[in-house]
């Protein structure tokens, strides 16, 4: 089965072939995008405890997928009128075009903590509300999505790091 070129796969494509070589401009993007996305913390709701495991709450993924959307719409935004038809461009737009995909989820998030009990949390219960407001289908969808987010990622890296060019690896 074969799926339509997107954004991603022709900067990939682009990059495995030499024919995207990124220029000073779109690496300095490249680089701001991944720096800026890395120092990004997750955050707990209001009064949530931290969690005992060190991958955090779901929760927490949601709103650091959240914020990174709007990092990646607004670096978009601000280089756009520079680089429009940049595959750097592009890579960007796509990372803050799926990340937005969890706006809603988040918002309901938000919503239903606030609407219920203020009263300090224990883990279990923390466990307990996430397992009832992020059915295992919403799950299985965030995991893709998050695969997908790792895939453009993993193109803008490439880029950056010049990795796919065979030329030694260099520091984000």
């Amino acid at each position: 089965m074969t799926h339509p070129v997107d954004a991603v796969d022709a900067a990939a494509v682009a990059l495995g072939e030499r024919v995207w070589m990124p220029h000073d401009d779109e690496l300095a993007l490249g680089r701001t995008f991944l720096s800026h996305r890395d120092a990004l913390e997750p955050r707990l709701l209001p009064d949530m405890p931290r969690s005992a495991d060190p991958q955090g709450w779901i929760t927490q993924h949601v709103l650091w997928l959240e914020d990174v959307a709007a990092l990646a719409e607004n670096l978009r935004n601000q280089w756009y009128s520079h680089l429009p038809t940049s595959h750097m461009t592009a890579l960007i737009s796509a990372y803050a075009e799926h990340a937005r995909a969890v706006t809603p989820l988040a918002a309901h998030l938000r919503d239903a903590w606030a609407a219920e009990s203020p009263t300090p949390r224990t883990q279990e219960q923390v466990t307990w509300w996430e397992d009832w407001h992020l059915p295992p289908a919403q799950r299985q969808q965030l995991d893709a999505l998050t695969h997908r987010l790792i895939v453009i990622g993993s193109v803008v890296v490439a880029a950056v790091t010049g990795a796919w060019h065979g030329e030694p690896a260099q520091e984000v």
